[in-house]
């Protein structure tokens, strides 16, 4: 298989701030090299696109040779030499600009894979327009590591498949030539909507782990110990969801936390622990109770912006019942991208 890697990760970033090798283990070069290693490794014909000489050292530089990977510089050259271009880019606008740029050059039927980069059905709406009238065969999938590659954590990538809002970004045959490329390097291969990828398989898997926990928790005291009707205690949590949500799209992070006050946070949650086991309600009380000074601070100096907290679905339907369905997406697509802008 042909397949490039745009992106070769930045080993300052990870050796001497992040300190992996300590923390996590592995040895470097990690990131976006050490996937263009291992799919060499693995029998793959690869490139490894990277502009920037000084994000590995010449050892580094050296191990990605010797795994028979090869390294241009040359975005487009990488792209005509790939049936997988995988972008382990820089968040945002950069990512765009390179995905643009590869899909006149692409072979037929290539894919797009994303990582933590952007979520694969922005990358597809900010493409739209190429993706619709130049190059209707291109694929837009991820290929997330979910972890940074070179680090025993690293056992598994996650694959975005159909979307949740029934789109098809990429073909059944495109998302199981990722799915084959990741098991060819020993690693499991997750495949999940395209559109929930990112929340499961970015950095930001920390919040959603953890959101997780608390909105179980709560469905389960809810449900089974104040036997609240369901319906009723999943609006509460969509309620809660949508406000935090909303917060900080308008406000920041400190500007949510200067509208949700903690002190009143913990003593309103306080009264939620019904259950001698809550371990993650006990952790957030904890957490919420001992907030750096500073960060309290920072937050009280903050604005609370003017903010809708509406539910984004039910939003969508009536924006559907409006305008048409075809504005209404267009409308969504537009918010979407907005988010990386």
């Amino acid at each position: 298989m042909k397949v490039s890697v745009y992106g070769a990760g930045n080993q300052d970033l990870y050796v001497n701030q992040l300190r992996l090798p300590e923390k996590y283990g592995g040895k470097p070069p990690y990131g976006g090299s050490r996937m263009a290693i291992e799919y060499a490794r693995a029998g793959h014909d690869v490139y490894l696109a990277e502009p920037d000489e000084s994000m590995l050292s010449n050892n580094h530089w050296k191990i990605v040779e010797d795994s028979g990977a090869t390294i241009t510089s040359d975005d487009a050259e990488a792209a005509r030499n790939a049936e997988i271009a995988v972008l382990f880019t820089p968040f945002g606008k950069k990512t765009f600009t390179i995905a643009k740029e590869i899909t006149h050059h692409l072979p037929e039927h290539g894919i797009i894979a994303n990582t933590c980069t952007v979520s694969p059905l922005v990358l597809y709406y900010v493409l739209e327009k190429e993706l619709r009238k130049d190059r209707k065969d291109i694929g837009i999938a991820s290929l997330h590591p979910a972890a940074v590659p070179g680090t025993p954590q690293h056992g598994h990538y996650v694959i975005g498949g159909r979307s949740s809002n029934d789109m098809d970004i990429a073909t059944e045959e495109q998302i199981q030539k990722c799915v084959e490329l990741a098991k060819s390097c020993g690693k499991e291969a997750y495949v999940v909507p395209a559109d929930v990828s990112s929340a499961v398989a970015d950095m930001g898997s920390l919040v959603t782990a953890v959101t997780l926990s608390g909105v179980l928790d709560y469905y389960k005291v809810g449900t089974e110990i104040i036997k609240a009707p369901e319906d009723m205690v999943e609006k509460q949590i969509l309620m809660t969801l949508q406000t935090v949500a909303s917060l900080v799209e308008s406000s920041g992070v400190n500007g949510m936390l200067k509208a949700i006050n903690p002190d009143l946070l913990v003593k309103s949650a306080k009264s939620m622990h019904l259950l001698e086991e809550q371990e993650e309600l006990d952790a957030a009380l904890a957490k919420l109770s001992a907030l750096d000074p500073d960060m309290l601070e920072q937050a009280n100096k903050s604005k609370v912006k003017p903010t809708n907290l509406v539910a984004a679905q039910a939003l969508a339907r009536e924006l559907q019942n409006l305008m048409g369905e075809v504005a209404a997406r267009g409308t969504i697509r537009r918010c979407m991208r907005k988010m990386f802008e």
